[in-house]
């Protein structure tokens, strides 16, 4: 009896114990207030973006540091190339105005379970994206960590197909503690790979006028123009006897109008990047000259394709003067004048920040500058042989032609010489003519028909 009530004691108290660290849990990952802050209305309060001048992320595979450099924002990871102003000013902004929409409060034991655990950290599980907001000097005036996404149900990357709208944000600093803070932005701007961050602004190549290709070949290169604006079609220039420009294969009416790249290779990398690639010089009817290199590398059993190039541009500096132009004409056009050399100006300034730089590109950007000069001529016209469907056939609603279909009856342009007197053909016999019948005669024999006998005596007295 006293080994029951023993054994009914133990079985009570591991139950009690059970619910006790069931209960704790829960509360410990509840939105109660018991152990972390009180609840307030910005993530980050009285944030100053104008004193922030550099951003670093970091998460576990990843770092980027955008850094403000004078007057540009500029990307550390890709050389010091210009970051993009408008997602930096997006970023900034989105964090001043975040308001909280609930709060946890979470054990460090529990970081990872929510994926704010900080980058480094020696368990590798359950690393979110570290946020720090720099000053001038280096100082880190705000630090968070990026965790899990939530969807709407509440329960953190619960579900693979339903979208998420909401982010767990647990910041660095000792008041807020081991609170986690549940907001409505999934901050997408805040990445920590280097090439989301780089001005994507690219040069932009309109009314081409002529292009030309130099290969490492000879006989790959070629150059194509057209002599009107409007012109739809490019000719082939230096082109040899039967060689035509087939615009079908190569497309350079729209060649580099409005491209984009993916990534940007420091300048160092130039040289060694275009070693067996081909040169390009483009002339526009506006007065610019792009000279480019091409390439086309093959690595990690994928193609890549790089572009670097330099730019110019021969910008009339005064409006040519107009004969017995009107004064408000005159006005009209020196004013549209100087707007469109306003325009050309600020265009050379934009693309040259770009020159030298290798930028990684599609395929499609480049293509018809990697063809060789066989790839873009037009197929030879074929004649018809002989005895090949077709030759000497009539076209429909015509009449065939007779000199086609029988063989010798047009002699060729140049008579071959005879060595043997030609035989002459014999004559054909003439027909014998037969004089016409008599009148009254037989039409076949020819004959007259007999007299008849005359009646004597009396009877011719009759």
């Amino acid at each position: 009896m006293n080994k029951i009530v023993i054994l009914i004691i133990v079985l009570v108290g591991l139950v009690g114990a059970a619910v006790y660290v069931k209960k704790d849990r829960k509360s410990r990952l509840s939105t109660g207030s018991r152990r972390g802050v009180d609840m307030r209305t910005m993530l980050i309060p009285d944030l100053d973006v104008n004193s922030i001048q550099k951003i670093r992320i970091k998460d576990a595979s990843n770092e980027v540091n955008v850094a403000l450099n004078g007057n540009a924002w500029t990307v550390a990871e890709r050389g010091g190339y210009e970051a993009s102003f408008d997602k930096i000013s997006r970023a900034l902004l989105a964090l001043k105005e975040q308001k909280i929409k609930d709060k946890q409060f979470v054990g460090k034991e529990s970081w990872a379970k929510v994926g704010v655990q900080p980058p480094g950290h020696p368990d590798g599980y359950g690393i979110g994206t570290l946020v720090e907001l720099l000053d001038s000097k280096g100082n880190i005036k705000k630090s968070f960590v990026l965790g899990s996404n939530v969807t709407t149900s509440g329960n953190p990357n619960s579900s693979p197909f339903g979208g998420s709208n909401e982010r767990l944000v647990r910041m660095v600093n000792p008041d807020d503690g081991e609170t986690i803070w549940s907001v409505g932005n999934t901050f997408a701007d805040l990445e920590s790979k280097a090439e989301t961050w780089i001005d994507k602004a690219f040069i932009d190549v309109q009314k081409i006028k002529s292009v030309e290709v130099t290969s490492a070949k000879p006989e790959d290169s070629w150059k194509a123009s057209r002599a009107k604006e409007d012109d739809t079609e490019f000719t082939l220039e230096g082109a040899k006897a039967g060689e035509k420009l087939d615009n079908g294969k190569v497309n350079l009416t729209s060649l580099l109008s409005s491209p984009t790249f993916n990534d940007v290779l420091a300048k160092d990398k130039a040289a060694e990047t275009f070693k067996d690639g081909v040169k390009v010089k483009i002339v526009t009817f506006d007065g610019f000259t792009y000279n480019l290199q091409v390439a086309k590398k093959t690595a990690d059993g994928g193609d890549k394709y790089y572009v670097a190039f330099t730019v110019s541009a021969d910008i009339a500096k005064e409006r040519a003067p107009v004969k017995d132009e009107k004064e408000e004409d005159k006005k009209k056009n020196d004013t549209a004048f100087a707007e469109e050399k306003k325009k050309k100006e600020d265009k050379l300034a934009a693309e040259k920040k770009l020159e030298g730089w290798v930028f990684d590109v599609s395929e499609y950007t480049v293509s018809n500058l990697l063809k060789k000069r066989g790839e873009i001529l037009a197929e030879p016209a074929k004649a018809d042989a002989p005895g090949a469907p077709g030759a000497g056939a009539a076209t429909p609603g015509s009449l065939p032609d007779i000199k086609k279909m029988i063989p010798g009856l047009t002699p060729p342009s140049t008579p071959p010489a005879l060595t043997t007197p030609a035989t002459p053909l014999p004559e054909a016999p003439k027909p014998e003519i037969k004089p016409a019948p008599a009148p009254g005669a037989n039409p076949v024999t020819g004959e007259k028909p007999a007299e008849p006998a005359k009646p004597e005596g009396d009877a011719a007295k009759k």
